[in-house]
């Protein structure tokens, strides 16, 4: 048996490799980038749900700013493509205009190089949309009616805004998806001592497009020591060019900041630690400075990032306006090349690691690594919390719920197959088959909402709550009432789980039943003389649960799925719930998590039900592959 167990577990590897390409072909047919979705032949228009920001910082933790499957990025010169893009950053919506139609009229070595640049991008309909603005010029030019040609100029202008804005929004994105492989070419612009403000303006603007969060300033609210170097590199970036506006403080103050940093640090509550972080004067910032960027603990870098990120703000910028000027550009330039030199390892590798980047640095091969060591990352939603505690945070709600409403199918539905079976065209049979009948017709959220209307609404009987699991306050209950008050909210949900699969199970029961009863060493049995209680329970009724046995492989999936409507109809935090809420908000890490992990549970409960055979029938066995005694 343990041969058959250990032969299923690596057929389980390609299966699993079968899913993930699913799941990732899955996420590449998902709507596409938000920009480019609003930027047709009238430009970009709309809000989307979510910040640019936290787009392009989820973009990056899915590695969907890379190549799918292969990755050439690293041999690719950037350096002629990002200087095109910085121009265009640095431009308005109407010298881009401008532009633009100089470019419709003719082009010259500089302009055509902008042109291929364009049409590269793909921005929709350009060519088409750049001769339509010289049409428009010339039908001008024809017209002589002088409303017509004020009529046309208005059109002109119009379409010429809508295609400077897609253009803009185009090269927006090229810079994103261009991502940390075209920082190298940028920040050549801002060394550049030939540089222009113009050119460093467009240059900076390029940078932060593709490095959306370049200064990290905090530890997460799931702080792990990964986030210390980031943290450490950005603050020392900032220490190094601010510590002389901070003198050292005196001997009673530099007390009174320790003892109040001491106490932060064992402080367990986050809102309390928040609270007194804004006790602190803002000559207090050498004390966190080096309390950071010195010796000290986890908690204690945690503590004084804090303080700092309260006392110094974010001091990095990391953006300009167009019209900015000198000082102000000079100032983000200085970041950003700080940034860079702290990244030369990273932005300019060797040879080998550009050779392993070709297969390793991929969006497939990334996903592959995730799904493999379980670390799903971050969820899409505001509060970036870790996907597998998300799911494992619903799984213990839904498990109990789905646990017991197994227990309450099997319990009943294998008994009255049982019964109907032995007692077949009897009146018996008959009630309970109809019984049967009329609770399969009826959907398990169409009986939710009658509960609800009956049992929980008090117009009829308010016998029990009608939301979540627990009453309000119940924190505060000791363990036997919380256990009771548990119990009263679970009621109702188990009992619309269980109605609808209860009577295809306790039908199945019945026809496996009856199947066995037909079987030549029953009647065998019956003519030696054997009681019937015998014949039923010793000799038909473990044969007849093989098939009921199978039906147990969907427990653990559905254990995971849970039911969507029943938990959203009883306002139940599990993973339904959690299943409708990632669907809605396109929580696409928690969606692919709980994909994986369902086909996981799939192949286990196969598995399961297979060695479960065995326990009910001893003629099975997985001794020998291909035979069953």
């Amino acid at each position: 048996m343990w041969t058959y167990v250990f032969r299923r577990l690596l057929l389980m590897i390609p299966t699993l490799w079968g899913v993930t390409i699913v799941s990732f072909l899955i996420m590449q047919l998902a709507p596409g980038d938000p920009l480019l979705l609003k930027a047709g032949r009238t430009g970009v228009s709309g809000q989307t749900s979510q910040t640019r920001e936290a787009y392009l910082i989820q973009k990056r933790d899915l590695c969907l700013d890379k190549p799918l499957v292969l990755n050439f990025n690293y041999f690719r010169d950037y350096t002629a493509a990002v200087r095109v893009a910085a121009h265009y950053l640095a431009m308005s919506e109407e010298d881009i205009a401008k532009e633009l139609s100089q470019m419709a009229e003719g082009e010259d070595g500089e302009l055509a190089g902008r042109r291929r640049f364009l049409e590269q991008l793909r921005v929709p309909q350009f060519a088409q949309r750049l001769e339509g603005l010289e049409a428009l010029k010339e039908k001008e030019k024809a017209e002589e009616n002088e409303g017509d040609k004020e009529k046309d100029r208005e059109e002109q202008k119009q379409q010429q805004a809508a295609l400077a804005q897609a253009v803009q929004a185009y090269v927006q994105v090229f810079c994103e998806d261009t991502g940390l492989y075209g920082a190298p070419a940028a920040a050549a612009i801002l060394q550049s001592p030939e540089a222009d403000l113009r050119e460093k303006i467009g240059a900076i603007r390029a940078l932060y497009g593709m490095v959306p969060e370049p200064f990290v300033y905090t530890y997460s609210r799931h702080q792990a020591e990964s986030e210390t170097p980031a943290i450490l590199a950005t603050w020392r970036t900032w220490w190094e060019r601010f510590e002389g506006k901070f003198p050292p403080l005196l001997p009673e103050r530099l007390a009174v900041v320790s003892e109040r940093f001491t106490a932060l640090v064992a402080e367990p509550a986050r809102g309390k630690l928040l609270e007194g972080i804004r006790d602190f004067a803002p000559g207090d910032a050498r004390f966190f400075a080096e309390k950071l960027l010195g010796d000290s603990t986890l908690q204690e870098k945690v503590v004084a990032a804090l303080g700092l990120r309260q006392l110094a703000g974010t001091p990095l910028v990391t953006d300009v306006p167009r019209e900015a000027r000198g000082k102000l550009v000079h100032t983000v330039a200085e970041n950003w090349l700080a940034w860079y030199a702290a990244r030369q390892e990273q932005l300019r590798p060797g040879p080998a690691v550009k050779l392993w980047a070709i297969v390793a640095d991929t969006q497939y091969a990334h996903m592959l690594v995730r799904l493999a060591t379980f670390q799903f990352g971050r969820s899409a939603v505001k509060t970036r919390e870790p996907v597998l505690e998300k799911i494992w945070r619903a799984m213990l709600v839904t498990a109990p719920i789905m646990i017991l409403s197994e227990a309450l199918i099997y319990l009943l539905a294998v008994p009255l197959g049982i019964f109907c079976a032995v007692r077949r065209g009897g009146w018996g049979d008959r009630a309970v088959s109809l019984g049967l009948f009329l609770l399969y017709s009826v959907p398990p959220f169409v009986a939710g909402i009658l509960f609800l209307v009956f049992f929980c609404y008090g117009d009829y009987l308010r016998w029990f709550p009608e939301l979540g699991l627990h009453c309000e306050g119940a924190q505060h209950l000791g363990w036997a009432a919380w256990l009771l008050d548990y119990c009263r909210h679970l009621v109702l949900p188990v009992v619309c789980l269980s109605l609808f699969s209860l009577a295809g199970m306790a039908m199945y029961a019945r026809g496996s039943m009856l199947d066995v009863l037909g079987q030549d060493y029953i009647r065998t049995a019956r003519a030696k003389g054997l009681p019937e209680r015998t014949v039923i329970f010793k000799h038909a009724f473990r044969n007849a649960l093989i098939p009921i046995v199978t039906l147990f492989a969907s427990f653990l999936p559905a254990m995971l799925g849970g039911s969507v409507l029943i938990e959203y109809l009883f306002g139940i935090p599990g993973m339904g719930m959690l299943s409708w809420e990632s669907i809605l908000l396109k929580d696409i890490p928690t969606v692919m998590a709980m994909v994986y992990v369902e086909a996981i549970l799939v192949m286990l409960s196969i598995l399961l039900s297979d060695l479960l055979y065995v326990l009910v029938d001893p003629r099975i066995s997985f001794g020998a592959e291909g035979q069953a005694t």
